[in-house]
């Protein structure tokens, strides 16, 4: 809609009036009102408008698979463990995405370099089945974990129309994880770094990792006006999750937690830094006072790691001898690697220390403990450089938004730059490639910079500004 501008412009002898038709929004004008009255930070000014953008099928589709695919609730509550729910569920998203006539769902509008970046890796992680050292599985791996993760990706951006949407989501996570934390140190905990978590999808490392990376959501969703009873929420959240943090024992957890909370301390912006202060010695304050005298214990060996098995030459399965045999396997298959998900079979029978099983002694067949070398020895060095540009643009695209945009897209741009970090961190101990919740991220990622490029389009001029000036006899008739 056209807006109509007066102002007045005054010269040594003549005060005009200039009268501006111009199709740009109102935030616009308001930013540029705002900058000529002197007024240095304009961005609330210039946000633009409150959405009204209620839930529908589609959204709720895609939230039911993000309850089963990311936060397992078929492990927390074996009645919701129907067979095929979640490939039902996703076809029918993917149908009433079809159906939706909404610009912002467009196929066009995920023309990206994260999803192209992420689509590419999957291709090389097909190309790699017909040599693998397990075929079979490294289909299974492809088309049940990699290609699902894929398509969770494109569902989350897809379904975005707003930013109202992308705290939705912000919401989800945060209250999907608090309620999965509380169930499973509820049934099963039973001392620090007790691994037997694994069986419920996420053992305590993974935990510990996710917590860490969920917190910018924790704090982009209180700074937004939440209310009483949201911010009360998020507190609760946030002290139960610091509680399940101690609980872990993660060292690679507290590492991810150490990193993010520099992040929010030195680099957020959007919030003063008295505010960003206080909220990080508030986190660092419940981690001290609820964790154990054990996890102290273990946190201490990231100070001494001469100390730890991982040490290289301390043990063969440790961290450091599992990758320089990773190296190997990637630098003996840089074409297209061993296979995807083969990793564990090249441990079991390329690895030299694997030869003591022919004399009946017991070989772990172990993962590859860093998403880099589980790229590049599976998927051979092409897919390692995909994946380190599908990160590279991730973060782009966020500092991108971060730049150009203002309000409340400049601020979740904030969070997920933190909730990003947070997870790579973890991802240099862990086999997380294709994490359904790294693809989440890169989902919000995409729908973030879908939406932010809409915004910034409908600020540019449209039209042709077009100015007539009207000459006033008496200059005081008018402030100047």
């Amino acid at each position: 809609m056209a807006l109509l501008t007066v102002g007045v412009r005054s010269s040594p002898s003549l005060a005009s009036i200039s009268v501006v038709m111009t199709s740009r929004p109102a935030a616009h004008l308001a930013r540029t009102a705002a900058q000529g009255a002197g007024v240095r930070d304009a961005s609330y000014l210039a946000a633009p408008p409150p959405e009204r953008l209620k839930w529908d099928a589609s959204l709720g589709a895609v939230t039911i698979i993000l309850l089963l695919q990311v936060w397992g609730v078929a492990y927390v509550f074996p009645i919701l463990a129907v067979r095929g729910l979640l490939s039902v569920v996703t076809c029918v998203t993917i149908f009433l995405l079809a159906l939706d006539r909404d610009p912002h769902r467009r196929l066009s509008s995920l023309n990206r370099p994260v999803v192209r970046a992420a689509l590419g890796l999957l291709l090389l992680a097909a190309l790699s089945i017909p040599g693998s050292l397990d075929p079979e599985g490294s289909l299974e791996t492809v088309f049940q974990d990699d290609l699902r993760a894929v398509l969770l990706m494109l569902l989350v951006a897809g379904t975005v129309r707003g930013v109202s949407d992308l705290r939705r989501r912000a919401w989800v996570q945060v209250a999907a994880l608090t309620l999965f934390c509380a169930v499973v140190t509820a049934r099963f905990w039973t001392g620090i770094n007790d691994k037997r978590w694994s069986q419920i999808q996420y053992d305590v490392n993974d935990m510990a990792v996710l917590i860490a990376s969920v917190l910018p959501l924790v704090l982009y969703l209180w700074r937004r006006p939440s209310g009483v009873w949201g911010r009360s929420l998020l507190t609760a959240a946030a002290v139960f999750l610091m509680l399940t943090l101690g609980r872990t024992g993660s060292r690679s957890g507290f590492l991810a937690f150490l990193t993010v909370g520099a992040y929010l301390l030195l680099w957020f912006r959007g919030i003063s830094g008295a505010k960003r202060a206080a909220a990080v010695a508030l986190l660092a304050i419940l981690l001290v006072t609820l964790a154990s005298g054990d996890y102290f214990q273990r946190i201490q060996l990231i100070f001494h790691p001469s100390k730890d098995y991982n040490w290289s030459g301390r043990s063969t399965t440790g961290r450091v001898e599992l990758w320089k045999r990773g190296i190997g396997y990637m630098l003996s298959h840089p074409g297209l690697g061993v296979g995807a998900g083969a990793f564990q079979v090249a441990e079991g029978t390329l690895a030299p220390e694997a030869r003591v099983q022919q004399y009946g002694q017991w070989w772990k067949w172990s993962v590859a403990h860093n998403s880099l070398l589980e790229v590049g020895a599976e998927i051979g060095v092409p897919g390692l450089i995909v994946y380190v540009v599908l990160v590279v643009c991730a973060f782009r695209a966020l500092s991108r938004v971060r730049r150009e945009a203002s309000g409340e897209l400049a601020l979740l741009a904030q969070a997920l730059i933190g909730s990003l970090i947070a997870f790579e961190v973890g991802a240099m101990f862990f086999s997380k490639a294709f994490a359904p919740y790294f693809y989440v991220l890169l989902g919000m990622i995409v729908g973030l910079a879908k939406i932010a490029a809409s915004v910034h389009a409908s600020a540019s001029p449209a039209g042709r500004v077009w100015r007539r000036s009207v000459p006033t006899p008496n200059r005081g008739a008018l402030p100047a």
